[in-house]
Parts: structure tokens; C-alpha cells; sequence
């Protein structure tokens, strides 16, 4: 009987089975997870800013490039300068808002943060108090505003049951509905604290060491001392850069005057202004070139205002870094 020879396969070396390393997953996975991002950076950021530049520079009429959409603009601030247009008065009102948030509210977000961190009595109460706000929604708390300053509201009640003797438009159409009171009940009711800022704020205040403080107070320091020479200068960059970011910001704010008032009575923001040449209520013929002018002058100017103020901030009180 014939035995079989036994026969040895080697295996090709050229072959080589492909396996993928944990660390090539890794890089597969996270390019996947960028894509979307990365899209949308390319598509509503890029494309839309490169758009808003070239158009700025458009002519409508012929569909050349020139200045004329910056003409337009500047020949119509010299014209509301001189007659008190409503140019005149967004620019105005933009002015005084950003006085009151970064001069009267900042500094009050400051200290009630500064309270809710050293946990004075009730301090939780008013943690949810000042954070509240930003939990119901600016279009709800608007609304609120706009009953409690209505005609029927309570503030025009309690008023007269304290013998203010209210106009007759007060009492026809409310403090945000005649011309002798809507402008300066607008800028009071741009008085407040900001819950998310307080809520910033202590999440900066909680990193400060703990030991600082308990030094401090082995050395006699006061409260107030041990705010400004303690707590301040340790926070002061997250403070500087919501300062910056509260100033530029609020020249392309528009959503407190769109829902109070919607721009009647002198109460329109440059903001505003410019919402309203993007939807055609202003620009009669419809197109983007003159609104796109407006924000492209606006971003020249801004950026180098932010630059200058964080130098400011930083002059103002030396950061600290621990």
C-alpha cells in the first residue's frame, strides 16, 4: 500500500492580514466626530463671513464692487446726526445700555457673587433667585415685564395708591406705551444681575485655596479687604473677559428692544437697526449689501475697542495666577 507523502503549505510572507491598533480606531473615530463640526464651521461660519465681506462691497444697481453700501451708511449717520434720526438715537441708546451693563450691572455681579460665595445667610434662596431667569427664558421674563409695566400692571396700581398722579398716556397705554416714559423705563429695566454670570463668577471664586482666606482672616483682614485684595485679582481675567465680551456684545444686541418695544418711542439699538435693514424693513430693495457694510464697519471697529479694553482690564488690576 502507497503511503501519502505529507505535504508541508507555507504560508505566503507577502500576505499579511491587516489589523487595525487601537490607536488607529482612535484617530478614525475622532476625524468622524469632527466632521459635522468641521462642516459646519466650513459652511455657516466661513462661507457665510466670506459671503457677508464680498457682498459688503457690492454694488446692488450693477452688481460691481465699490463703496457704495459704506457711503450709504456714513451719509446717512452725518444725516441723523444733524437731524436727530433714528441712526442718531440707536447709536444713542447702544451707548447708554452698555454704561449700564458694564458699569451698574457688572459690578453688581460681582458682589453678589463674591456673597454667594462666602455663603452668607440665605445664600442658596438667592442663587436660585438670580439664576432663575435663565432658567424661565428671556422671551417669558420679557413678558412679565411688559404686564407688570402695562396700564393695568401693578407698578401704574401701586402707584396710584401711593398719589403718584400718572400722565394720561400712562394711563392709557403703560410706561412702555407713550413717548414721555418708554425710552427711560427701557434703560431701567436693563438693571439686573445676570444669573449665568453669577454663576461664572462663582465657579471662579470656588478655585481660589481656601487657605488664603482663612490667612487673611488670622490677620485681621476685613471683608472688604478680602474682596479687593483677595478675591478680586484671582477672578479679575474671567472678569476682564466678560467685560470685553458684555461691551462688544451688546452693539449687535436687538432681542430685549424687538420684544418690549419693538424700536417705538425712541427705544431702537444699533442692534436693532441693523436687524431691521437685514429684513428689508429698512433697505427698500430687499438686499444684503448695505446691513453687510454695517457689520463688516462694526467688526473693524470692535476688534480693536476689545483689544484696547483687555489692555485696560489688565492695567486697571494685575491679574494674579495660582
Amino acid at each position: 500500500m502507497r503511503i501519502p507523502s505529507l505535504v508541508i503549505r507555507r504560508k505566503n510572507p507577502r500576505k499579511k492580514k491587516f489589523t487595525m491598533t487601537k490607536k488607529l480606531r482612535d484617530k478614525i473615530f475622532i476625524c468622524q466626530m469632527l466632521l459635522i463640526p468641521l462642516a459646519h464651521f466650513l459652511v455657516f461660519w466661513l462661507y457665510l463671513n466670506f459671503s457677508s465681506i464680498m457682498i459688503a462691497f457690492q454694488n446692488p444697481a450693477t452688481g460691481g464692487f465699490d463703496l457704495i453700501n459704506f457711503t450709504r451708511f456714513f451719509a446717512a449717520l452725518k444725516r441723523d446726526f444733524a437731524t436727530g434720526g433714528t441712526l442718531k438715537i440707536a447709536i444713542a441708546n447702544t451707548v447708554i445700555t452698555m454704561c449700564i451693563s458694564n458699569f451698574v450691572n457688572m459690578p453688581l455681579v460681582i458682589f453678589a457673587s463674591f456673597a454667594l460665595f462666602k455663603k452668607f445667610y440665605g445664600h442658596m434662596f438667592y442663587r436660585i433667585v438670580f439664576y432663575l431667569p435663565g432658567i424661565i427664558g428671556n422671551v417669558i421674563i420679557v413678558t412679565m415685564q411688559t404686564y407688570i409695566l402695562d396700564a393695568t400692571g401693578p407698578i401704574v396700581s401701586l402707584g396710584k395708591a401711593l398719589g403718584i398722579n400718572w400722565s394720561f398716556n400712562v394711563l392709557q397705554s403703560g410706561l412702555l406705551g407713550n413717548a414721555g416714559s418708554a425710552r427711560a423705563t427701557f434703560f431701567i429695566t436693563s438693571i439686573g444681575i445676570s444669573g449665568g454670570t453669577v454663576l461664572m463668577l462663582t465657579g471662579a471664586l470656588s478655585r481660589i485655596p481656601r487657605d488664603l482666606f482663612d490667612s487673611a482672616k488670622l490677620d485681621g483682614v476685613g471683608i472688604f479687604r478680602e474682596f479687593y485684595y483677595i478675591a478680586l485679582p484671582l477672578i479679575w481675567s474671567t472678569v476682564g473677559i466678560m467685560w470685553i465680551m458684555s461691551f462688544v456684545g451688546g452693539w449687535s444686541a436687538y432681542d430685549r428692544v424687538l420684544l418690549l418695544t419693538n424700536g417705538s418711542y425712541n427705544t431702537t439699538s444699533f442692534g436693532f437697526y441693523m436687524m431691521n435693514s437685514t429684513l428689508g424693513a429698512v433697505d427698500g430693495n430687499g438686499n444684503f449689501n448695505y446691513p453687510a457694510a454695517m457689520g463688516l464697519l462694526l467688526t473693524g471697529i470692535m476688534a480693536p475697542i476689545a483689544v484696547l479694553l483687555r489692555w485696560l482690564s489688565r492695567k486697571a488690576i494685575q491679574p494674579v495666577e495660582f
